[in-house]
């Protein structure tokens, strides 16, 4: 039977189906699977491309403390070299979790989940600056100062920067009401200074959303966009709400609103834990983990968009619903775009191999002429090519995807 490894989401009873067809027929590609390195210490996160060609990410573990590495990938004629850029010790934070991100100098930026010097160790950002004789590391701000972790707590998520150099990123615990927040981070001369965007589960029963683990993402007219993985109206299939699609906006001279954008309702999907990402219209596209249909009595995932209808209100398309665990189910990266319109996404579990439920899979979706969405499975996770791939993944401009499974770093030549 299939179950679920996972448990960061409960069990429901989903007491209706939508009547949606699964999408498109699953057919099998052969691209070119080819692993650039092993990395030891576990893959968590997406990888990042600099602006020569090389490769950066983090690891959950692994380093001289056993509490995580950032790590760079560097082409060569003999093939991909592994260099450990820095060992996380606890103190300056532990099991970084989230993406890597650049700015305009090539500072590099993050979060850890945990560690800190702070009360709790509820996690840190850091910046690594590039220099003549390598990388400076600095912990930027500690999460998790006060009681209660007012100022939030464990950013599962990286953060993202805008033009100003201003950080935005998200907690998936603590703010005033317990239900994590969305934050700001902005360099002065003192350092750098915290501000909360947004305490979540502030309205009863969190119908304003709750537990973000996905970072926040920018949209067309300067909102920022994102996903709780629980809170929203309440359903019958999912006792703290089944999560939302939400948008920060900040009206001039005004504090940041937050306005829910979808519900899920268990049905058309449950538990958005990655970033939601847009199109050149403003439509948003992700994943859910959950919902949308059952395997053998388990739930498995939905990749959808959402778009607004005639009088501005957001209405959601499953774009494929993961009931089939040979072809993968449990969504657990962010959908990314290529040049023409697909998405790739991968799966933690499902597709076969070693791996209890399944060691996942990587897939591609194409739209078509009559709206529907085309699956494939580009390639099975089977144990020697990694497993279990949790991170987002980066395309480079030929086109090739590049992404982490749980021991390994990949390129796929589609």
């Amino acid at each position: 039977m299939w179950r679920k490894r996972f448990s960061s989401l409960p069990r429901q009873v989903l007491t209706t189906l939508a009547l949606v067809a699964t999408l498109g027929a699953t057919t099998w590609a052969k691209p070119k699977f080819k692993i650039l390195h092993t990395v030891p210490g576990g893959l968590f996160s997406g990888l990042t491309f600099d602006t020569k060609g090389n490769l950066y990410g983090v690891t959950s573990a692994g380093g001289d403390d056993n509490q995580g590495t950032i790590f760079e990938l560097t082409p060569g004629s003999q093939g991909w070299t592994l260099t450990t850029l820095h060992s996380f010790n606890g103190q300056d934070g532990g099991s970084p979790n989230g993406g890597l991100i650049f700015d305009a100098a090539g500072n590099m930026y993050g979060t850890t989940v945990a560690g800190g010097k702070a009360i709790y160790g509820g996690g840190t950002v850091f910046e690594m600056t590039p220099g003549s004789g390598g990388w400076t590391f600095n912990v930027l701000y500690e999460f998790c100062l006060q009681l209660h972790c007012p100022d939030g707590s464990a950013p599962e998520a990286g953060v993202i920067i805008d033009r100003a150099g201003t950080l935005y990123g998200t907690t998936s615990a603590g703010g005033e009401y317990g239900g994590g927040a969305a934050f700001e981070l902005t360099r002065g001369s003192g350092g750098w200074k915290e501000a909360l965007l947004y305490n979540f589960c502030g309205k009863p029963y969190c119908a304003d959303g709750a537990t973000p683990y996905a970072p926040l993402i920018f949209g067309l007219v300067g909102h920022l966009y994102g996903t709780t993985a629980s809170g929203g109206k309440l359903s019958t299939s999912c006792y703290v709400g089944c999560g939302t699609v939400f948008k920060l906006q900040h009206p001039f001279g005004q504090d940041w609103k937050e306005r829910v954008l979808y519900d899920f309702h268990g049905y058309d999907g449950q538990g958005p834990l990655d970033a939601a990402i847009t199109d050149s219209s403003g439509n948003l596209y992700g994943t859910t983990r959950g919902g949308g249909g059952s395997c053998e009595g388990e739930f498995c995932g939905v990749a959808f968009k959402l778009s607004r209808d005639q009088r501005g209100n957001w209405e959601e398309t499953m774009l494929y619903r993961f009931l089939n665990p040979a072809y993968g189910f449990y969504p657990s990266s962010a959908l990314v775009f290529n040049k023409v319109g697909d998405l790739y996404g991968t799966t933690a579990q499902g597709g076969g191999g070693p791996c209890y439920n399944g060691c996942g899979v990587l897939y591609k979706l194409s739209p078509s002429s009559n709206g529907k969405w085309k699956y494939n499975v580009l390639h099975k996770f089977i144990g020697n090519s990694g497993t279990l791939p949790p991170g987002n993944l980066v395309l480079d401009e030929k086109g090739n995807i590049y992404g982490a499974a749980y021991g390994a770093v990949y390129e796929v030549t589609p």
